[in-house]
């Protein structure tokens, strides 16, 4: 894999050029100090991969993103800093196949040198075209007033929208890379269910603190309340949670309500946040009235989950490879489940609303 490294920092780009050379799958990197300077280079030769600062002065890294997804469509890894996380979010959407936090401390390199390896490999799978396809963000919808309006969801509040009863339905939706706006596309097909007494829960493989600034744009690009549930935090009709960087999010019980439970990074799964920890979660409690999702990603997280909820009387349904940036994780959910629906995101959604009509009319 040949790869560039971009970043105004001469310390950043020696440090992540020393990661990235460091791995068996790397066979050369180049840098480039500047955007100027990246397209020069990109025009000039042959690359495989991109990482990627966004925070530069000139041409950011906004737009060489703009430009590569445009003329040289190819995985681009963005390496941010925790205060642009923000800028983060965005090149998700412009086509970006995943994000890495850039080390704050030598003391903090080990972790990003293994969090980069999981990246670039997960980006050595990634299907470019895909990539470069989705990298259209819609426009912003302008939020519904609410009365009252939806305090901090992290303190367990509650907003304006109804509670979903115990008879209500979930929705869990499991996602790696390419899931950003896989999710953004999902919940904007999800939209005629949004009034109906079901509540959605995703798992996003992403670390804090770029899950806050996601659940805000999501929020403001397809119409669902997206948060980030706090322990106790009650589903409602209406809202979709998306589980905080770092935890492994689960439904419960308390008091005849479904809440969120959050638990800290356990050994026991190899992703965070866990699409398994989910959907087990949602088998127990909802069974039937539960509806598993798994989308874009590398690995078989969800698969596990899949099975419990479809052994509970549930639904499973998954990308198609025709949509999916990266197949692996719907085609090992479709491999545990033989009676999993396999369609491309459009359909998908489309047919998850279906299910649900159906559901809530007993047949």
């Amino acid at each position: 894999m040949r790869t560039l490294v971009v970043d105004d920092s001469a310390f950043q780009r020696m440090q992540i050029g020393e990661a990235l050379a460091s791995l068996p799958s790397v066979k050369s990197v180049d840098a480039a100090s500047s955007g100027e300077e990246a397209i020069r280079k990109l025009l000039s030769g042959a690359f495989d991969l991109v990482t990627l600062d966004v925070e530069m002065p000139g041409i950011d890294g906004l737009a060489v993103l703009r430009w590569v997804m445009a003329n040289r469509p190819m995985p681009v890894l963005v390496i941010s800093s925790l205060r642009g996380e923000r800028l983060a979010i965005q090149a998700l959407e412009l086509g970006a196949c995943d994000v890495v936090s850039k080390p704050v401390a030598r003391d903090g390199m080990d972790a990003f040198r293994a969090r980069l390896a999981v990246a670039v490999a997960e980006a050595g799978e990634a299907r470019a075209d895909l990539l470069a396809r989705r990298g259209i963000p819609p426009p912003e919808r302008k939020p519904t007033p609410q009365p009252g309006g939806p305090s901090d969801p992290r303190a367990g509040s509650r907003t304006a929208s109804a509670p979903v009863p115990s008879s209500g339905l979930a929705i869990v939706v499991a996602a790696s890379t390419g899931g950003p706006s896989a999710l953004r596309d999902l919940l904007t097909g999800l939209a005629p269910i949004r009034q109906n007494p079901v509540f959605v829960a995703m798992a996003q493989h992403m670390p804090a603190p770029f899950t806050t600034s996601l659940a805000a744009r999501l929020s403001a690009t397809t119409g669902w309340e997206v948060v980030e549930p706090g322990p106790g935090t009650e589903a409602v009709a209406g809202a979709a949670w998306l589980c905080p960087g770092g935890f492994h999010l689960a439904i419960g019980r308390a008091g005849g309500r479904s809440v969120a439970t959050l638990m800290a990074d356990a050994s026991q799964y190899r992703w965070t946040p866990s699409g398994d920890h989910l959907f087990a979660s949602a088998a127990a409690l909802f069974g039937a009235r539960a509806i598993a999702i798994v989308l874009t990603g590398m690995g078989d997280d969800g698969a596990e989950g899949a099975f419990a909820i479809a052994a509970a009387g549930g639904s499973v349904f998954a990308e198609g490879v025709e949509t999916a940036v990266i197949p692996g994780m719907p085609d090992a959910a479709s491999r545990r489940v033989k009676t999993t629906v396999r369609l491309p995101l459009p359909d998908l959604a489309r047919a998850v609303c279906e299910r649900v009509s159906s559901l809530e009319t007993g047949l």
